[in-house]
C-alpha cells in the first residue's frame, strides 16, 4: 500500500510532467501565433499594395476619360454648330422661318 509520502511524490512528479507539457504546448502555440501574425501581416501588405495599384490605375483612367470626354464634347459641339448653320441656310433657301 502507498503511503502519504509516496502519493505526494507521485503528485509532485505528475505535476512536473504536466507543467513541462503545458509549457511546451504554450511555446508551440505562441510560435504558431507569431507565425500566423507574420503571414497575416504579409497578406495585408500585399492587399494594400494591390489596392494602391488599383487606385493609381483608377486615377489614371479617370484623367484619361476626362480628356476623352472633353474631346468628344468639343467635337459634338462643333458638329452641332455646323448642323445649325446648315439648317438656317436650308430654311432661308426654302423661305421657312424657325
Amino acid at each position: 500500500m502507498l503511503t502519504k509520502s509516496d502519493l505526494e511524490q507521485i503528485r509532485h512528479i505528475v505535476r512536473e510532467e504536466i507543467e513541462n507539457e503545458v509549457t511546451v504546448a504554450k511555446d508551440d502555440i505562441q510560435t504558431d501565433l507569431t507565425m500566423s501574425k507574420v503571414l497575416i501581416q504579409e497578406n495585408i501588405d500585399q492587399v494594400k499594395d494591390r489596392v494602391k495599384n488599383i487606385e493609381i490605375k483608377t486615377t489614371r483612367m479617370h484623367k484619361e476619360l476626362k480628356g476623352e470626354i472633353r474631346l468628344v464634347t468639343n467635337f459634338l459641339d462643333k458638329e452641332n454648330v455646323k448642323t445649325l448653320k446648315r439648317v438656317v441656310k436650308i430654311e432661308n433657301h426654302l423661305g421657312i422661318s424657325s
